[in-house]
């Protein structure tokens, strides 16, 4: 299968970034005001949960397909003449588990179209450019990605058992605005892209009907933040590099001198610098990194939080906790959910176990249970995590025997218990059925066996580098016009997309509704007669018998009319 359009351009992007890293682009704002690209932008967003949640100006996916083409139209045509203007985010705050509160922020749903329409743009060009121990937020590359590394690393053979747990202060906050355009100059030469980004870094923050500006910092909740926070930290990535990426034949020179070796592994904001040097080295390279960070990036390592520390004695990256042990005569490196996170999904577990949930039935109540309890071990899998699934599991059995209780005051404890639980494969698990018509469908609380969960190894990947997500050969995404073979997910559209049309009662099948905004696409959405952009229709020129996209063209009201001879209603 062929590649899609837009798969085609980021592919074309990829290869010029990679083939000359001193290359600058130019040109590239037109693909934002090309209806396909905004088309596919807006498919992806639309995609997305999140999509649902409003920004300051209100409209969510909901609202937003119900004009669908309009919507789009308006986009395309603001992009074009320049006159776009991204809007202040919503800021909102949810708890933290340290009781204190964590701003987020929502942007409008017209700004994040475009922001995933300009991240489409620039994330071929910078992954050309990224160093291959950067992790966080990048195609093809998770947590465990990082942690290999990590592990290969603390192994017999290398020996970087000393570690700097780094942490940069508010770091998404703080990212200096000029700072970040002279690095993006550096590879964009086109002044539009580059005005668009600056527009975002300033929209500013809405908070109790007050806006606020936003001297630094990347967007709040902005689809584009991720890809402009790593842009910024590659550059403490580079001078890391070139600091510590040193031949085989430099790196034993310097054991031999009594000196240690260092490789720095970074996903997103989190890092770790990981040395077989001793604590006189490790402490001097905090001191550097913290000097660079500082004079070069504007940025600040919370003193509280930035730890030295002996892999013997363990740290925490990530969620994982990472210790070295001789427990039988053999040192080791164990890898186990930090306690941060057990204790985190402890609370989620107790805060749904807690007094107010009592009206929730008892099926859906321990269906809830095990989904969270199954989540948190997948991501775990790969850990030693015998123990610790049998410390949650046990913590949700009794949190749930403690719902049910309140939830059935008056009964007996016995009682309850030969009521709700029964033996399964010699363990007793807590079992809750439901009756949905003739059918009685059962749940049993998720215990699983030793087996199930025995240690399993996650290879280390790219030791040559991980491939240009870019530039592999795969199978084209369902972006080809303008968001696949098979159309877009009905959830983009309503059941009556057509909905200018005066057949209000009349609703189109979704195939004809796409067809017709393809059509108006391809005639960039001007009657093809007398060039207006007013109250546009789709004319099947040879009948109604085809709706192939060659029998559909675009015309204005009028000439919609003129065409049948105001016979009928234009559709």
């Amino acid at each position: 299968m062929s590649q899609s359009k837009m798969s085609q351009k980021q592919t074309s992007l990829a290869l010029a970034a990679q083939e000359n890293p001193q290359h600058r682009f130019t040109n590239l704002y037109s693909l934002m005001h090309w209806g396909y690209w905004i088309q596919c932008a807006a498919a992806a967003v639309l995609a997305r949960p999140g999509s649902s949640t409003a920004g300051i100006d209100g409209p969510t996916r909901d609202t937003f397909k119900k004009n669908y083409e309009q919507e789009i139209h308006m986009l395309v045509e603001s992009l074009k003449k320049k006159t776009y203007r991204p809007q202040p985010v919503r800021r909102v705050y949810i708890p933290k588990a340290n009781g204190k509160q964590r701003p987020l922020g929502i942007p409008v749903l017209r700004d994040r179209i475009v922001q995933e329409a300009l991240r489409a743009i620039l994330d071929p060009i910078y992954e050309a450019d990224f160093q291959p121990y950067s992790f966080g937020f990048r195609k093809g590359r998770c947590t465990m990605d990082a942690i290999a590394v990590i592990m290969s690393l603390t192994g017999p053979t290398q020996k970087y058992y000393y570690v700097v747990e780094g942490d940069i202060k508010g770091y998404f906050d703080m990212v200096h605005h000029r700072k970040l355009l002279s690095i993006l100059k550096q590879r964009i030469a086109d002044k539009d892209i580059l005005d668009l980004i600056w527009k975002f870094l300033k929209a500013g923050v809405m908070e109790d009907g007050l806006c606020a500006r936003t001297p630094t910092g990347v967007p709040q909740g902005g689809v584009i933040s991720p890809l402009l926070a790593n842009v910024y930290l590659n550059e403490f990535d580079k001078w890391a590099d070139a600091k510590w990426s040193l031949s085989h034949y430099e790196k034993a020179r310097r054991r031999q001198a009594g000196k240690g070796n260092y490789r720095l592994v970074r996903y997103a904001d989190d890092f770790v610098v990981m040395s077989n040097d001793g604590i006189t080295g490790i402490q001097q390279a905090k001191e550097e990194i913290r000097e660079y960070l500082k004079t070069q990036l504007h940025l600040e390592l919370s003193e509280e939080k930035t730890l030295l520390t002996h892999v013997n004695d363990g740290f925490n990256f990530l969620g994982f906790h990472i210790q070295r042990a001789n427990p039988e005569g053999r040192w080791v490196v164990h890898l186990r959910p930090a306690e941060k996170s057990k204790e985190r999904v402890k609370k989620k577990l107790k805060d749904l176990t807690s007094r107010g949930w009592t009206w929730m039935d008892e099926y859906s109540r321990l269906t809830t249970l095990n989904a969270i309890v199954k989540g948190w071990a997948e991501y775990y899998k790969y850990t030693s995590l015998l123990a610790d699934i049998e410390d949650i599991t046990r913590h949700t059995w009794f949190r749930y025997l403690g719902w049910l209780l309140k939830k059935h005051k008056g009964s007996r404890k016995h009682n309850l218990i030969a009521a709700k639980t029964k033996i399964i494969h010699n363990r007793t698990r807590w079992t809750a059925s439901i009756r949905e018509g003739e059918k009685i469908l059962e749940a049993y609380q998720w215990l699983p066996s030793p087996k199930e969960l025995q240690r399993r190894r996650y290879y280390q990947k790219g030791k040559d580098g991980f491939p240009h997500p870019y530039l592999m050969e795969e199978e084209s995404t369902p972006l080809d016009y303008p968001m696949g073979d098979t159309g877009p997910e009905k959830a983009i559209f309503t059941a009556t997309i057509g909905a200018t049309s005066n057949r209000t009662s009349r609703n189109e099948p979704l195939e004809l509704a796409e067809l017709k905004l393809r059509a108006k696409m391809r005639d960039d959405f001007k009657c093809v007669r007398c060039g207006s952009s007013e109250s546009l229709r789709v004319h099947h020129k040879k009948g109604t018998k085809s709706h192939s996209l060659e029998n559909l063209e675009t015309l204005c009201l009028t000439c919609h009319k003129a065409e049948h001879g105001h016979r009928q209603t234009a559709n």
